[in-house]
C-alpha cells in the first residue's frame, strides 16, 4: 500500500482482503437492514457501493484510491465458466415447451434491450457502448454480468461503462421486485385466473425426489477436480478466444468464450460422465468467484462519472421498464398459457428481466405466499433460465452490440 502524489494505491493482497472485507459487512447488513432484504440488494453490491461513495467523497478531496483488480478479473473468469459447467442442453429437453417459449422471450429481450438501449442513447447524445452497458448487461444480466462485460465495452470506446451498469443493474434490483409482484396479482384479479397450478409438469420434473445424491458429498479430491476442469476451460477458452479475435478482427473476449466452451463440456460429460462434477462443490465456487469479483468491481465504480449522464440515463430505464411491463403482460403471459402458472411467470421474467434472479423468485414467493399454491413449473423454470441459459444468447448479443458500435 502506497500513498504518492494523492493517489492510495492498494496491492493485489490487499485490495483482496478489502474486498473480502467488505463483502462480510456487505452480508451482515443485508440480513440487518430491511430495505436490502425487501429488496434482495446483495451483499457484494452493499459492501462494494459503500466503499465506492467513499472514493468518491474522496475524490471531492483530490485524494484517488487505486485497487488492484488482478484477482479480482481471474474470480470473474471463474465465475463464467461456473456458468457453463453448470448448465446443459439437457435441461431445455428436461423443462419442456414452456421453459422453451420462455427462453425464447428471454434471449428475444435481451436482444430487444440492447437495440432499445442503442436506439435511446444515439437519439439522447450520449455514448450507444452506455446504451448497450445500460440494455441487458445490466438489466437481464444484472450486476454480475455489467461489472463482466464493462471492461470489454469499455476497451471498445464506451467510458464510464462500469458505473453506468452499476448504477443501471441497481436501478433494475428496485424495479424488478417493485414491478413484478404487483403484476402478477393483477393479471391473477382481471383474469379471474383459477389459483391451481399444473401438477403433473412438476412431478416429472421431481421423479428422482427422494433419492440420496451421492455425488454431493464434498471432499478435496472433487474439490481439486473442479478446480482442475475451470482452469484447463478457462486456458483453452481464453488462447482461443484470442485467436478468434486475432484472425477475425471481431472481439471475443475470453470470459465469454469460456463460459460456452464450458456449456459443452458440460452437455458431453453429462452423458458421457467422464469427469465426476460436484453440483455442490461447483455452486459454491461459482458463489465465492461472483461475490468476491463482483464486490471487487463496486469498489472501482467513479460515482462522479455519473454526473452528466444521469438524465439519459434516466429516461432509458424508464423506458425499458415500459417495454418489459408490456413484454410480460402481452408475450409471456400468453405464450406460458394464461393460467396461474403463466401470471407467476410474467411476474418473475419482470424480477429477473430487470434485476437479477433472485428478485425473479422473490416477487413469485410474495403471490404464492397470498395465494397459498406454490407453482414448481414456475419455480423450475426461473432460476434454470436467469441463472443460466439466458446467457446463450445474451452474452453473444452484448459482444456483439458493443463490436458494432466500438469507436
Amino acid at each position: 500500500m502506497i500513498f504518492q502524489d494523492g493517489v492510495l494505491e492498494l496491492d493485489l493482497i490487499t485490495s483482496t482482503a478489502l474486498g473480502a472485507i467488505l463483502l462480510i459487512l456487505g452480508t451482515l447488513l443485508s440480513k440487518k437492514v430491511r430495505f436490502f432484504r425487501d429488496y434482495c440488494i446483495p451483499a457484494p453490491v452493499i459492501g462494494g457501493f459503500g466503499f465506492a461513495i467513499a472514493a468518491w467523497i474522496l475524490h471531492g478531496s483530490n485524494v484517488s484510491i487505486s485497487i488492484d483488480k488482478t484477482l479480482g478479473d481471474l474470480f470473474m473468469f471463474v465465475f463464467f465458466v461456473t456458468i457453463g459447467l453448470g448448465g446443459s442442453f439437457a435441461l431445455i429437453k428436461k423443462g419442456g415447451k414452456i421453459l422453451f417459449f420462455y427462453l425464447l422471450v428471454c434471449w428475444g429481450l435481451a436482444i430487444f434491450q440492447n437495440g432499445l438501449g442503442v436506439a435511446l442513447a444515439s437519439v439522447l447524445g450520449i455514448d450507444p457502448l452506455l446504451g448497450v452497458v445500460s440494455g441487458s448487461a445490466a438489466l437481464e444480466g444484472g450486476h454480475g454480468m455489467a461489472a463482466a462485460m464493462a471492461p470489454f465495452i469499455e476497451e471498445s470506446g464506451g467510458t464510464g461503462a462500469l458505473t453506468v451498469g452499476m448504477a443501471a443493474a441497481t436501478y433494475g434490483l428496485v424495479a424488478g421486485s417493485l414491478l413484478g409482484g404487483p403484476l402478477g396479482n393483477w393479471l391473477i384479479k382481471k383474469k379471474n385466473l383459477k389459483i391451481e397450478t399444473d401438477e403433473g409438469w412438476s412431478r416429472s420434473l421431481d421423479d428422482t425426489a427422494g433419492k440420496k445424491d451421492v455425488k454431493n458429498h464434498l471432499t478435496a479430491k472433487n474439490i481439486f477436480t473442479l478446480i482442475a476442469v475451470i482452469l484447463i476451460v478457462l486456458g483453452i477458452g481464453t488462447n482461443v478466444a484470442k485467436w478468434i479475435t486475432n484472425a477475425t478482427g471481431f472481439t471475443v473476449p475470453g470470459h465469454v468464450f469460456s463460459l460456452f466452451l464450458g456449456l459443452i463440456f458440460s452437455s458431453i460429460n453429462s452423458s458421457k460422465n467422464y469427469v465426476e462434477m460436484n453440483s455442490k462443490g461447483l455452486e459454491i465456487i461459482s458463489i465465492i468467484s461472483l461475490e468476491l469479483f463482483l464486490t471487487m468491481a463496486m469498489m472501482n465504480l467513479k460515482i462522479w462519472e455519473l454526473y452528466d449522464l444521469a438524465i439519459p440515463l434516466i429516461i432509458i430505464l424508464v423506458v425499458q421498464t415500459i417495454a418489459i411491463l408490456f413484454i410480460a403482460w402481452f408475450i409471456v403471459f400468453r405464450i406460458t398459457g394464461k393460467n396461474y402458472d403463466a401470471a407467476l411467470l410474467a411476474a418473475g421474467f419482470i424480477g429477473h428481466g430487470l434485476g437479477a434472479t433472485a428478485n425473479g423468485l422473490a416477487v413469485m414467493d410474495s403471490i404464492t405466499t397470498k395465494y397459498g399454491v406454490i407453482s414448481k413449473k414456475a419455480f423450475f423454470i426461473i432460476p434454470v433460465s436467469g441463472s443460466m441459459l439466458i446467457d446463450l444468447v445474451g452474452v453473444p448479443s452484448i459482444v456483439i452490440f458493443t463490436n458494432l458500435f466500438a469507436h
